[in-house]
């Protein structure tokens, strides 16, 4: 591995000097970013360390409800190649994920109350601190996710019903409960690491894992609830609006307890955010981007910033306030994938918003063309710029996009993403937005859920993956421990990053090779 590695790095350093070299007269970028900005990569427990039995994942796993994770790229025990080759490139951040369920994978003696040796697996919290040590002495900077959508099974023990879980759980964010819970294992864990984390996420896109889990029932727990968000209909007597009102108290009493401990802690949540455009020339659509806008996109950012929540969901009914919640974001974490066009929901479909962006992720409700969706969606590029700066202009926090990555197997058209992504968070800066870096989504090929190893956004081939799955949708995969882990680069992408890195921006090269 070792040997591999430093071949590798040999590699990526000529790769980088001809890109950087070619510009014509030095390295310096003529898009520089600001002084200190972090360039790295962005990772989930689930999706990379793979071998995790204890959570919610893994129970919907054997329910048949989504392919088998396996040892996914076997992030678990291969961290340190990960980081070498990261650190190769150039990068200075990692982002990466403290797996709940690894950690508490029992329920402690009193929920809500201090954790103690006992509640915890010892082996896994030293597990973690040896990987902040390597990733440290790679020279990179951790981001650190607490919850990246998998729960411990005594959290959420999903069943193969639409409105129940398993009642010996929580039943997931149906319940209050799990937000105490969550930020005892918050507590526990800036405890052991206060000294080595600044970043911390808490949650990871809560609105993706609200949309997918008690909405569209794809995710744990498996709750539909399509009709109406406001209405009791699911386990603990919750509604949608309930369970993302206890994902936002999950949220600030995370924020507190690691602020207790470290004050100077920066610490904010991983936002999906969907860029919502109207159809030109159509009012239903521009209400519908609207309506969208505010129940997507900010939402949650309104309530962790005001400490105000809206209870009807579209912006033009009552607000409560919670003051625990107001001041709960050190920054905007930002994922970024889409720039959609919004249109009127169908009777009956997500009231009270009334609202679908013609995203693939909706098709599985509905079919886009029926709804009256164009056949393609505005310039994701001009949507990352707009997002950014809609909340550089109403939330005046610093930003750090913290996922954003290409999904398709050509190889020049991820770079070229990378390349015209990073273009428009400059733009964005140019025009005032605070940014602290950009992390591309993701190191190596993983595993993306209910695709299970069909989706190519790594940075990094794994190469049994691409030998089984390339060609072959649903290519039933599974990696076990006699899978060639072999990380190769995908190029021109890795190169033109790293150079990107090394830069600290876009070289004229880079820009007239793979720019606009």
């Amino acid at each position: 591995m070792k040997k591999r590695s430093v071949i590798y790095a040999i590699t990526v350093m000529l790769g980088i000097a001809t890109l950087v070299s070619c510009s014509g007269s030095s390295s310096k970028s003529s898009a520089s970013f600001p002084k200190g900005f972090l360039w790295g990569v962005s990772t989930a427990a689930e999706q990379s360390e793979g071998g995790n039995t204890a959570n919610d994942w893994y129970i919907w796993e054997q329910l048949g409800n989504t392919p088998p994770v396996g040892l996914a790229d076997n992030f678990y025990n291969l961290y340190a190649e990960d980081f070498t080759n990261a650190q190769a490139m150039h990068l200075n951040a990692f982002r990466l994920t403290f797996e709940w369920s690894r950690i508490e994978p029992n329920p402690p003696a009193v929920i809500g109350m201090p954790l103690t040796a006992g509640d915890v697996i010892t082996a896994e919290v030293q597990h973690y601190k040896d990987v902040i040590a390597s990733l440290q002495a790679h020279g990179m900077t951790p981001v650190v996710t607490l919850l990246h959508w998998t729960l411990p099974q005594w959290v959420d023990t999903p069943t193969n019903t639409t409105t129940i879980c398993d009642p010996s759980s929580l039943c997931g964010w149906t319940n209050t409960l799990t937000a105490y819970a969550f930020s005892s294992y918050a507590a526990f864990m800036a405890q052991q690491f206060s000294t080595t984390v600044k970043y911390w996420i808490t949650e990871n896109e809560p609105m993706p894992d609200t949309l997918s889990g008690y909405i569209a029932g794809e995710f744990p727990p498996g709750f539909k609830s399509l009709s109406n968000l406001t209405q009791p209909t699911m386990s603990n007597n919750a509604s949608v609006e309930t369970v993302v009102k206890n994902m936002i108290m999950g949220h600030a009493l995370a924020y507190h307890a690691i602020h207790a401990v470290e004050p100077n802690a920066m610490v904010s949540i991983a936002q999906n955010s969907i860029y919502s455009s109207a159809i030109p020339n159509d009012p239903a659509s521009a209400a519908a981007a609207k309506a969208f806008d505010h129940a997507y996109n900010l939402l949650y950012l309104d309530a962790v910033t005001t400490g105000e929540f809206d209870n009807g969901l579209t912006g033009t009914t009552n607000t409560q306030y919670y003051p625990e919640w107001a001041h709960t974001l050190d920054y905007i974490g930002v994922n970024y994938y889409n720039n959609d066009y919004v249109v009127p929901a169908p009777a009956g479909i997500l009231a009270p918003i009334n609202a679908l962006p013609c995203d693939s992720t909706i098709a599985s409700i509905i079919p886009l063309n029926s709804i009256g969706c164009p056949a393609q969606n505005p310039s994701e590029t001009q949507g990352l710029t707009a997002i950014l700066l809609e909340y550089a202009r109403r939330y005046h926090l610093p930003m750090l996009i913290t996922e954003n990555g290409y999904g398709n197997a050509d190889p020049v058209g991820k770079a070229q993403y990378i390349v015209q992504n990073i273009q428009a968070v400059k733009n964005a800066i140019d025009q005032g937005a605070d940014m602290l870096g950009y992390m591309y989504w993701t190191m190596d090929y993983d595993y993306e859920w209910t695709s299970g190893y069909d989706q190519n956004f790594g940075l990094f081939y794994v190469d049994d993956f691409t030998t089984t799955c390339n060609t072959k949708p649903l290519c039933g995969f599974v990696p076990t421990a006699g899978t060639d882990f072999t990380r190769t680069p995908v190029q021109p992408a890795v190169d033109v990053y790293s150079a990107i890195a090394a830069a600290n921006g876009i070289t004229p090269t880079i820009m007239s090779q793979y720019g606009h």
